[in-house]
């Protein structure tokens, strides 16, 4: 059975290829160059371990402890920990080692085609919750999905496209379901600053996944990782094994060094997202008769509900590319509708050039 498109990827890397110069649609912040990054020539070129190395999976669990658990002398081998390429591997490894045919998911839209079509493709059965940006999230309607095959539930906080993160109280709500029918919950928190308010501190049953793409800028290494219960961890290496075996030990290397200097990297992040979303909100309020900024938790990016702009978002995007040669993601390759998300994190004079791009293209528009 073959898998549907994949409309995301489809948008970024073949319909709008060679047709911007201005790009406010990926989905992190400022990419940063090689030289920025901590290489030594030294290094061999050996194969790195299916799991990752020990150093750089002792730095990924350090991030999800409590202040004065790092202290306490490193494990000989982490077994909680995977390191992927990238985050989108850890969640494919996942859905294929932890699913099943007949296996009932729910999971959320506007959001990642991956996590329902995935599991769909599997041979599960999959519920898709609405969650609009800018609504709180719906415990009462998770419960009312959940059936006796329901093996999992699939979260996306901060979420990408919305920028939403969900608060503490829906946490609340969500994990009550949680427990009561035992569900295995996966979040994909590429956008979570702070791991001590990770999913895996709140539920024990629980997989986090994370990588360096969004938050630090650096896509291209393809380091991502997962953080979960052992069983669940090892059945994801030994998928592994069937499919990239390991990542490049050279960027392993790299990202123990990147995140050795974390702090360095998320006051970078900050110094990009705070002045962006000043513009982005200046943008929004001066148009204000015909889109609505939903405000982002932290995301280098937000969503630009449309209000009153008589196209579809995708033709509005389509156009965009063809008159301005800019770059934004429609609501469409996300599951949804009148809208647009923005990537904000840019540095000031490229954010503005777009936005006034997007200006006269509402103008056009309206």
């Amino acid at each position: 059975m073959s898998i549907a498109p994949y409309t995301i990827q489809d948008w970024l890397f073949d319909r709008a290829q060679g047709r911007f110069d201005l790009d406010l649609a990926e989905s992190g912040v400022q990419f940063q160059l090689l030289r920025d990054l901590p290489l030594d020539p030294d290094w061999d070129l050996d194969y790195s371990l299916d799991r990752g190395t020990r150093e750089l999976r002792e730095r990924i669990a350090a991030l999800y402890e409590e202040p004065g658990e790092s202290n306490a002398a490193p494990q000989p081998d982490r077994r909680d920990v995977v390191v992927t390429h990238g985050a989108q591997e850890a969640l494919y490894l996942l859905y294929r080692s932890a699913l099943a045919a007949g296996d009932h998911v729910i999971t959320t839209a506007p959001g990642w085609q991956q996590a329902w079509e995935v599991p769909a493709h599997i041979g599960c059965e999959v519920s898709v919750l609405d969650w609009q940006p800018g609504t709180p999230f719906d415990a009462e309607a998770l419960a009312a999905a959940v059936r006796p095959q329901t093996r999992m539930l699939i979260l996306n906080s901060p979420c990408n496209p919305s920028g939403r993160a969900l608060s503490d109280t829906e946490w609340d709500g969500i994990l009550r379901v949680a427990e009561a029918h035992d569900l295995l919950v996966v979040n994909d928190e590429e956008y979570l600053l702070d791991f001590g308010a990770s999913v895996v501190r709140r539920h024990p049953r629980s997989v986090s996944v994370s990588g360096l793409s969004k938050v630090y800028g650096m896509p291209a290494l393809r380091v991502g990782w997962a953080r979960g219960p052992q069983d669940v961890i090892e059945r994801m290496v030994n998928y592994k094994r069937y499919t990239t075996v390991s990542n490049s030990v050279v960027w392993e290397r790299v990202a123990t060094r990147v995140l050795a200097d974390r702090q360095r990297h998320v006051d970078r992040y900050r110094s990009l997202v705070s002045p962006g979303l000043e513009q982005l909100t200046a943008f929004a309020e001066a148009h204000d008769a015909h889109v609505e900024l939903v405000p982002p938790h932290g995301t280098p990016f937000a969503w630009l509900r449309f209000t009153s702009v008589p196209v579809s978002s995708q033709d509005f995007a389509e156009q965009l590319l063809d008159r301005h040669r800019t770059l934004v993601m429609p609501a469409e390759v996300f599951g949804a509708e009148h809208g647009i998300r923005i990537s904000y994190a840019r540095p000031a004079d490229v954010l503005a050039e777009g936005l006034r791009r997007i200006a006269e293209q509402l103008a056009a528009s309206v």
